[in-house]
């Protein structure tokens, strides 16, 4: 398979991964090759940029779901909502500023933008986990 061929098949798979959470076996050892080797060209480099930040993204989710089950009244989970809104509209906004939008950049754009998601997605997990910690500390 040439490089045109299985970059076309990556980025269809990407999009409907994410639009029908499915893959098939074929499909899903078409994205393995292309992880294995992120470093081939800009576009394996961007697929594999929005893939760690999809896998950030995840355990982002699953900590947050952790954290609200945790809150102990309606308030509190209303706050912890807030929270989480604001930081997101942050978190787009910081993007954008370091990176500029997407249609006055090249094809590395992909790359930075994911990359900086990924960036503030981890930073935001730890700070909710060591939220869950509270003052005890986690043990």
């Amino acid at each position: 398979m040439n490089v045109t061929t299985l970059l076309s098949r990556v980025l269809m798979c990407a999009m409907l991964s994410s639009a029908t959470g499915f893959v098939d076996a074929q499909d899903a050892g078409v994205m393995e090759e292309a992880l294995q080797n992120c470093d081939r060209d800009q576009q394996t480099m961007n697929f594999c940029a929005r893939h760690r930040y999809d896998v950030a993204d995840k355990t982002l989710n699953q900590v947050y779901r952790d954290s609200m089950t945790k809150q102990q009244d309606k308030a509190a989970r209303q706050r912890m909502r807030d929270a989480q809104r604001a930081w997101i509209t942050y978190r787009d906004k910081d993007c954008l500023a370091q990176n500029g939008p997407r249609e006055m950049s090249g094809s590395i754009w992909p790359l930075q933008h994911f990359a900086c998601l990924e960036q503030h997605t981890l930073r935001r997990t730890e700070d909710l986990r060591q939220q869950a910690c509270g003052m005890e500390g986690c043990r």
